[in-house]
């Protein structure tokens, strides 16, 4: 399988805890845990200025965020704005009065006035790893023109990046809104959210879930063998629909690769419509409901 194919491993809530207990630098802890809460990048996080963070509107403006299409000489990419958890607001505030002013919210170990190295988080993220128990190897990349000091380079099944897989699977998983994710990700396309969609755990439980304790069940064994052959599979579906609300089943015919991006995001469209209109005197784009980390 190719790498661009492969699902990536998900961090469980045992894992999470046991990587947080054994980050011993406050700044790698700090750098953690807006990874994990914000869902930034581990550029974003280093390069994060305190002027960009408005705890009284809890959010955070990411300025030059990854883009996949950049070209030179347009800049780096593209910026954002997340919102910050309510339960997030008061270890952020805290940790700003620890660092008393200076420009970047993660400084660098020379200068509050430079920011934070990724490779400085890099290492520092490593070693909490191993002191973790979580330092296993996924697969190690060889270098077409190796050097004498490097001629190959170890990739692990846990890195930076995870906290952010896990902020995103989290949210769909509470909100089943890819649309909603991928903007906060600050995908340029739904389909590379798409992902979370596949390696959440909760969504297929929740179908397997259903499909074994629905009352479909309950008739087909209440009936003799040869009676319950004739309970159909279409029946199922009927019955499914009437369970799963319209923004479900777009959601898994989306995760399914049954409709493209493009059909995804106009039925989603096209459903927000329909529940504005339904919904007498609520008013179009009604604000996104809070997410709640618990």
């Amino acid at each position: 399988m190719s790498k661009k194919n492969k699902l990536p491993d998900m961090l469980t809530k045992e894992q999470l805890s046991k990587l947080f207990e054994n980050v011993l630098i406050p700044k790698c802890s700090i750098a953690c845990f807006m990874g994990l809460m914000c869902g930034l990048r581990i550029r974003e996080v280093c390069n994060l200025e305190v002027s960009d963070i408005d705890l009284e509107r809890r959010t955070i403006k990411i300025r030059d965020s990854k883009n996949p299409n950049r070209r030179k000489n347009e800049g780096y990419g593209k910026d954002r704005i997340v919102p910050i958890p309510e339960c997030a607001v008061s270890p952020i505030r805290k940790w700003l009065s620890i660092i008393e002013g200076g420009r970047y919210f993660i400084p660098s170990e020379k200068s509050p006035d430079l920011p934070l190295r990724t490779k400085t988080l890099h290492i520092w993220f490593a070693e909490a790893r191993k002191r973790a128990g979580l330092d296993k190897v996924d697969y190690v990349i060889e270098y077409k023109k190796p050097t004498k000091y490097r001629k190959e380079s170890t990739i692990y099944k846990i890195r930076f990046h995870h906290l952010r897989h896990f902020y995103a699977t989290y949210v769909y998983e509470k909100t089943r809104d890819l649309y909603a994710v991928s903007d906060l990700l600050g995908h340029n396309q739904v389909s590379t959210t798409q992902i979370y969609a596949k390696i959440s755990d909760k969504t297929k439980k929740d179908t397997i879930d259903f499909a074994f304790n629905t009352p479909i069940r309950t008739k087909l064994f209440e009936q003799n063998p040869r009676n319950a052959l004739n309970y159909s599979i279409p029946t199922i579906a009927k019955e499914e629909r009437k369970e799963k609300t319209p923004l479900q089943i777009l959601d898994d015919r989306f995760a399914r690769g049954e409709i493209s991006a493009p059909d995804y995001q106009t039925a989603l469209r096209l459903l927000k419509v329909r529940k504005e209109y339904l919904n007498d005197g609520e008013q179009p784009n009604e604000p996104r409901r809070e997410i709640e980390f618990n």
